[in-house]
C-alpha cells in the first residue's frame, strides 16, 4: 500500500513538473503562429549583387594589371598603352642581351622628331622586362652539389634608359620615369646614373640641390666630382676650384676630369676636350666662355635645346642651336619663333627686308623674314615673306623647322586665287608641319586653276605623292596613277640624274605606304646611268632580323631595329633600301603612323 502511494506520489511530481516546463516554454514565445515563418536567411537585393560583382570584377583586374606575377616582372614605365606606349608585351620574344644591346645603339641624335617620338615611347613604355636568355647545358652547382643561387634576375636597364632619354632632351620623361622607381631602389650606380642624366637634360637648380645635401652624407668621389660640376653652373668659381683641390690632395693624381675642370674654370682654349666625356656634355651647355661656342653646336639634341634656352649665352648661338634642336624635335617650334622674335632689327630696314636679307647669314635671314612676315598687314606682302622664309628654310635642308615656326601666321593667309604663287609653298608647309586641313584648302586653290595656269598645274602635281604619302585625299580631279606618276611631276630644272633619285625615292615611299605605282612608273627611270647604284645599307643580318621580328610582332625589337637603321642622320638621309624595310616593318606590327611620319620626313625635301 505504501509502495502505490509512493508512485502515486511520483507520478504527480512528474506532471506538475512537464506542466510547469511547458508554461515557461510558451511565454517566451508570444507572436502569432499562423504568420509565416521568419527567414533566417537575410533579403538580398539584386541590383546589390550586380554591384558587388562588378565591384568585385573591377578588384580583379586593377590586381592583375599592378601586381605582376613574379616570373614576368615589370621593366619600370609609366607610358600606358592608351597615352601611346607600346604595350606590355612588347619585349615578349626578345631575350634581354639582345634588348640591351638593341638599346645601347639606339641613336638620340637624328634630326628627326618622328624617330625622337618612337624612341621616348620606347624607353618609358609599361612593359614587362625582355626574357632571360636561356643557356644550354648543366645547371651550376656548389661544391656540396647543390643548385648556386643566381642572382636575381633584372633587365629594366634603367641607367642606359635614363641616359637615352637625357641624350634626346626628354627631361620631364626622365623626370617621371625616375619618380617610378622605388626609392629603396634608386640607391648606388642608379642613383648616381640618374643625377647625371638629369644634369645633362639641364634639370640643374633641383638637382644641385640634392647633390649638395649628398655630398654632406658621403665622401665618395663620385658625388664629390657632381658637387664641383654643380658648383660651376652656380657659378661659384673659387668654390669649385677649392673642392678640386681638395679632392685631388686626396686622390694624389690629376685625371681628365680635373683638365676639364681647370681649362673651363680659366676659360683656356688650348686644351682637346673628350666631347664623349658626360661633363663636357652637362657644362659646355651652361657655361659662359666664346671660346666655347664652336663645342655648343655639336651636341646632342638635349645639350643643343639647354644651349638655346640659356639667356648667358649670345643670341647668334642660342639661335643656331634652337633650329637645329626643333630639327631634333627636343625642342618645341614656338620657343624658337620667340626667340627670333627678340632680336632687335633697325626699324628702317623692314621697308626692304626681303633684299637685305639676302646679304645676311642664314638664320639671321629668316629671323629677318619671320619678324617682316609677322609685322605686315598685307596678305599679299605676309605671303610674299613667308615664301622666301620657306625658301631659305628649304636651302639649308631644315623646311620642316620653319614650317612649324611660321604657321601660327600662315594660318592668317586665307587661301585664294592671287595667291596661286604661293599656293604650292603654303601646302607643303602645311603637310610637313602637319596641319593637313591647311594644306588640303591650298590644294583646292591649285586645282581650280590647274586648266589656267601652268606653273600651278606642276607645283601641284609635285605634291600629289607628297599627299599620298600623308593618306590624305587627292585634290579633284586626280587619282592614284597620278600621284604615283612623280616623274611628271618633276621640275625641269633638275639634270636627269637628280630626277632620277628624286622619283626613286617617292616610288619607294608611296610603295612602302601601300600605294602601288603605276604601271610602268619605274620604267620611266630607268637609264644607262642608274643601272647600279651606290647606297649605304644596314647589314643584311640586321634586315632580316627586322623582318623576322615584324613577322613575329616582337614590338620593341622592330621599333629598336627601324630606329638604328634609319641612323643619326634620320629619314631625310636615309638610303631607300632602309627606308622600304623599316616602314614595312612599322606598318606590320600596327604603328601606322609612325611608318607615316618618317615617310613625310624622308620624303618633304624632295617634293619642291
Amino acid at each position: 500500500m505504501k509502495s502505490f502511494k509512493y508512485i502515486y506520489k511520483f507520478k504527480y511530481i512528474l506532471f506538475f513538473f512537464y506542466f510547469f516546463s511547458f508554461n515557461i516554454s510558451a511565454q517566451e514565445y508570444e507572436g502569432n503562429v499562423e504568420v509565416t515563418p521568419q527567414n533566417i536567411v537575410p533579403e538580398i537585393n539584386e541590383a546589390e549583387i550586380i554591384e558587388e560583382v562588378i565591384i568585385n570584377e573591377n578588384i580583379t583586374n586593377e590586381i592583375i594589371i599592378d601586381d605582376l606575377p613574379n616570373n614576368n616582372p615589370s621593366w619600370i614605365g609609366n607610358l600606358s598603352s592608351e597615352d601611346g606606349g607600346l604595350g606590355w608585351k612588347m619585349w615578349e620574344g626578345t631575350d634581354s642581351l639582345f634588348a640591351k644591346f638593341l638599346l645601347e645603339e639606339l641613336p638620340v641624335g637624328a634630326p628627326s622628331p618622328a624617330m625622337r617620338n618612337l624612341a621616348k615611347r620606347l624607353l618609358i613604355s609599361e612593359a614587362y622586362q625582355p626574357s632571360e636568355k636561356k643557356e644550354e647545358g648543366l645547371a651550376a652547382l656548389n661544391p656540396n652539389g647543390q643548385p648556386l643561387d643566381i642572382m636575381e634576375y633584372d633587365a629594366k636597364f634603367l641607367s642606359l634608359r635614363f641616359t637615352k632619354l637625357a641624350s634626346l632632351g626628354a627631361k620631364n620623361e626622365l623626370l617621371q620615369l625616375s619618380k617610378s622607381v622605388a626609392m629603396e631602389d634608386m640607391v648606388g650606380e642608379l642613383a648616381k646614373d640618374s643625377i647625371y642624366a638629369r644634369l645633362l637634360s639641364g634639370e640643374t637648380d633641383q638637382v644641385c640641390n640634392e647633390v649638395i645635401d649628398f655630398s654632406k652624407r658621403t665622401n665618395e668621389t663620385y658625388w664629390r666630382k657632381a658637387l664641383i660640376v654643380c658648383q660651376l653652373i652656380l657659378g661659384e668659381r673659387d668654390a669649385a676650384l677649392l673642392s678640386l683641390e681638395l679632392l685631388l690632395a686626396e686622390l694624389n693624381s690629376e685625371d681628365n676630369f680635373s683638365e676639364l675642370i681647370y681649362a673651363l674654370a680659366d676659360e683656356s682654349n688650348k686644351i682637346e676636350f673628350d666631347e664623349n666625356s658626360i661633363y663636357f656634355k652637362i657644362l659646355i651647355a651652361v657655361l659662359p666662355g666664346k671660346q666655347l661656342d664652336k663645342h655648343r653646336l655639336g651636341l646632342e639634341p638635349s645639350g643643343l635645346s639647354v644651349v638655346a634656352q640659356n639667356i648667358n649665352l649670345p643670341w647668334d648661338i642660342r639661335m643656331l642651336a634652337a633650329e637645329k634642336a626643333v630639327l631634333a624635335g627636343s625642342l618645341s617650334s614656338n620657343y624658337l619663333g620667340d626667340l627670333a622674335s627678340q632680336y632687335k632689327f633697325e626699324e628702317e630696314i623692314f621697308s626692304r627686308a626681303a633684299s637685305e636679307s639676302n646679304s645676311m647669314e642664314g638664320y639671321k635671314a629668316r629671323t629677318l623674314l619671320l619678324q617682316a612676315a609677322a609685322r605686315n598687314t598685307s596678305f599679299i606682302e605676309r605671303a610674299r615673306f613667308l615664301r622666301l622664309l620657306l625658301d631659305s628654310a628649304d636651302k639649308d635642308l631644315i623646311f620642316q623647322v620653319y614650317a612649324g615656326v611660321s604657321m601660327p601666321i600662315l594660318l592668317t593667309v586665307k587661301p585664294r586665287p592671287d595667291l596661286i604663287w604661293f599656293a604650292s609653298s603654303a601646302a607643303r608647309a602645311g603637310i610637313a608641319g602637319g596641319n593637313y586641313e591647311l594644306a588640303s584648302d591650298w590644294l583646292s586653290v591649285l586645282g581650280k586653276t590647274i586648266d589656267l595656269d601652268y606653273e600651278a598645274s606642276g607645283s601641284l602635281l609635285r605634291l600629289l605623292p607628297l599627299i599620298a604619302i600623308a593618306g590624305e585625299p587627292l585634290p579633284i580631279p586626280f587619282n592614284k596613277d597620278q600621284a604615283t606618276d612623280v616623274w611628271s611631276g618633276l621640275s625641269d630644272n633638275f639634270t636627269r640624274v637628280d630626277k632620277e633619285k628624286r622619283a626613286s625615292r617617292l616610288l619607294v615611299l608611296l610603295s612602302a605606304m601601300g600605294i602601288e605605282p603605276k604601271i610602268g612608273a619605274w620604267k620611266d627611270i630607268i637609264s644607262n646611268n642608274n643601272l647600279s647604284v651606290n647606297e649605304k645599307i644596314p647589314s643584311t643580318a640586321l634586315r632580316y632580323q627586322l623582318h623576322d621580328a615584324a613577322k613575329n610582332n616582337r614590338i620593341a625589337e622592330v621599333v629598336c631595329i627601324s630606329l638604328i637603321m634609319l641612323g643619326s642622320k634620320g629619314p631625310s638621309e636615309a638610303g631607300l633600301v632602309t627606308l622600304n624595310a623599316v616602314i614595312r616593318a612599322l606598318r606590320q606590327i600596327n604603328l601606322e603612323a609612325d611608318a607615316r611620319k618618317i615617310a613625310i620626313e624622308a620624303a618633304v625635301l624632295y617634293v619642291n
